[in-house]
């Protein structure tokens, strides 16, 4: 028997009818034809047992001083409610002639395999399925192309060795710095969280310590255009108003006009790796990088696209692509692109810069019956994939100036002049205006009064961006280089829930696409020194470079956890030096209770009745809408609500947006449809 083990129901129905001509659907498995069987997991069917059944003091209730502990290899334990479906699984490993490893192919999803494969304490013929494509030719291929599972075992070993760093970290540096606070509510620490919250407490605190500095400028501007040329300085030089007005009085006599030209081409917006196309729908769209790859993993499972949490920009080979331009030869560009014979922009294709995964574009199959966020998200995956067959665009870049005494003043322009890709774009041919000004068409120096600026706050766009390239916040370049090498901290699959755990925290909001730190938030960065382990980049870098040599298997697992048993440690020793007092009480009043009329108080959560204690259950939680596309309920909503009045929401369902009239239920605690 083959036995396919994969890593959701979906997968394993979608595989089956990829590579068997007759499927039957049975309970917790689909069997196939040529004694195939492809059995499922539901995500993770195996975990982590708790710490403190290994030591009591890794428990709440355990001694606070015996903190930090270290364990290696960490036993392993069904997940309760889904000990059935480990039971199907296991039974079929063991009745397995050979196991095709095809949970999802990456770090996660064979770490997901192996914790099934401990628990069933069998030693069987492992072949690996790598799929990239979800198409039936895809699949087939993946099928075809199956390596021995032995060529996996780094990787393999890192999963494992990953959960049980970020667990150690987090269960250690947790405890004590909520144990030892006095905090009244959880605060956690975590090997990417915290550096991530570091960031954007700082970020927040450049802004709000930040001195504006007035400086000015000399401009003489075209009559009758937005074009005007301005004073030539060394960079970072700021003149002072007593500076420039001496210079306007020391002008006498402008020289000629003088013209450069030169034509610039401007290749196609490379193609989307998960972070990327994250950072442009919440720049282009304000999703959440959450929400984009939610969606994103819904056309994956519909075949419409290919793998999600990849890191590459790039695609190894160009041989599959003429079968998908074919099946969608429907399209005008498309046909476009077809019948001029255009080809794939040359540097996308670039092997050595894939690793797990290629570039995410669309497959074989037709998009159809899709939500509006679906059909939204697939649009901008498509035309991302068929704008790099088009030309590159044209600009013509125009530089004028002429000399005034000792001072050169200069005037630039970029007119697009050949649409290439930008066709797809609404691009618009611009024409050059700048070659054609005379010296009679400038008008008087001005002087111009400038300020500087103060960074800007964080977007989810901003923060994925700095996640990335988290590179540039060090120092030493051996350091840059690690972070450039791993990209970062966290990964593509595992961003998203960073900003997601933060703001569940309470250690972030959102102000309208901004992200802030909250009071909290701050405390947390500001109870630290600078120099504590978790606050750096380079501590998570550092561990994700031991990660890789461990996949790659030049690192031993041993060396992987003396490293991390020393860093451990030393969190314990800079949490019980410089740990402070923490009673952080982010609850404000919003409302009077329609039942007991004490104060509501918002929370992170939800507004909820100060008068708890004496038997006051009134709630209004803010997600009570976010099955139906509300993400949140807004204080002033809230506060017309607990007022008993009817309001209208906005909402999302399947076929668009949509309004709909909705109360508050104070009996039920909940907030109904107005019928």
């Amino acid at each position: 028997m083959q036995l396919f083990v994969c890593e959701k129901p979906s997968q394993a129905e979608m595989f089956a009818n990829a590579l068997c001509d007759s499927v039957k659907s049975k309970k917790g498995y689909y069997q196939g034809d040529q004694d195939k069987i492809f059995t499922y997991a539901f995500g993770h069917l195996v975990k982590l047992i708790p710490l403190e059944k290994i030591n009591e003091n890794f428990g709440w209730k355990g001694d606070i001083e015996a903190l930090p502990l270290f364990v290696k290899d960490i036993p392993l334990e069904p997940i309760e409610d889904k000990k059935e479906q480990l039971g199907v699984v296991i039974n079929f490993i063991k009745k397995a002639k050979t196991i095709y490893i095809a949970t999802d192919a990456g770090r996660e999803g064979e770490h997901i395999f192996r914790k099934i494969y401990k628990l069933a304490k069998v030693e069987k013929p492992l072949k690996r399925l790598w799929v990239q494509n979800n198409t039936n030719q895809g699949i087939l291929k993946a099928y075809e192309q199956a390596k021995d599972g032995s060529e996996y075992e780094g990787l393999a070993q890192a999963g494992q060795l990953r959960e049980e760093a970020d667990l150690l970290i987090g269960v250690n540096g947790t405890q004590l710095l909520t144990r030892l606070s006095g905090s009244n509510k959880l605060l956690s620490l975590g090997r990417v969280q915290t550096p991530t919250l570091a960031m954007i407490v700082n970020r927040d605190l450049a802004i709000e310590s930040f001195q504006k500095e007035k400086h000015y400028t000399i401009v003489a501007p075209v009559l009758g255009s937005e074009i005007e040329f301005e004073l030539v300085m060394e960079k970072d030089i700021r003149l002072k108003k007593d500076e420039v007005i001496a210079i306007k009085d020391s002008l006498k006599q402008r020289g000629e006009i003088q013209f450069s030209e030169k034509e610039v081409q401007e290749k196609p917006k490379n193609l989307f790796d998960l972070t990327s196309l994250q950072m442009y729908m919440n720049d282009k769209s304000s999703w959440s990088a959450q929400k984009t790859l939610d969606v994103l993993q819904s056309l994956y499972l519909k075949r419409l696209v290919t793998y999600p949490r990849t890191s590459s920009q790039y695609l190894a080979s160009s041989d599959d692509l003429p079968v998908i331009l074919e099946q969608h030869k429907d399209n005008e560009f498309v046909e476009e692109i077809l019948n001029n014979g255009y080809e794939i922009e040359k540097s996308f294709i670039d092997g050595t810069k894939v690793t797990d995964h290629e570039a995410i574009i669309i497959t074989t199959e037709k998009a159809k019956n899709l939500s509006s966020d679906e059909k939204k998200l697939y649009n901008v995956i498509f035309e991302r994939f068929i704008s790099s067959y088009y030309p590159q665009a044209s600009y013509k870049v125009t530089v004028a100036q002429f000399n005034d005494g000792d001072y050169t003043f200069q005037a630039k322009e970029k007119a697009l002049v050949d649409l290439g890709w930008r066709k797809l774009f609404n691009g618009q041919v611009k024409e050059p205006k700048l070659r054609m000004i005379q010296p009679e068409g400038i008008s008087n120096y001005e002087i111009r009064e400038k300020e500087t600026s103060p960074p800007k706050r964080y977007t989810e766009k901003t923060l994925l961006n700095d996640m990335k390239n988290a590179g540039k916040f060090l120092k030493e370049e051996k350091d840059k280089n690690i972070l450039k090498n791993v990209e970062g901290i966290g990964t593509p699959a595992t961003r998203s829930s960073i900003i997601e755990l933060l703001y569940k925290r309470g250690y972030i909001k959102s102000k309208g696409k901004q992200i802030v730190s909250t009071e909290l938030g701050r405390e947390i960065v500001k109870m630290m020194p600078n120099t504590f382990s978790l606050y750096s980049p380079k501590m998570t870098a550092f561990f994700e470079s031991l990660l890789l040599g461990v996949e790659k298997g030049s690192i031993e697992k041993e060396v992987f956890y003396q490293n991390l048993e020393a860093l451990i440690q030393t969190i314990g020793k800079e949490i019980k030096v410089n740990v402070k007092s923490v009673n952080i009480d982010e609850k404000k009043a919003v409302a009077k209770c329609p039942s007991c009329s004490k104060e509501v108080l918002e929370n992170t959560k939800a507004f909820s009745c100060s008068g708890y204690k004496q038997g006051c259950n009134i709630t209004l939680w803010k997600n009570s809408l976010v099955r139906f596309g509300k993400k949140n309920i807004t204080v002033k909503e809230a506060q017309k609500l607990l007022e008993g009045k009817v309001i209208k929401v906005k909402l999302k369902g399947k076929s668009g947006s949509y309004t709909k009239e909705v109360r508050y239920n104070q009996a039920k605690n909940w907030v109904e449809f107005v019928k």
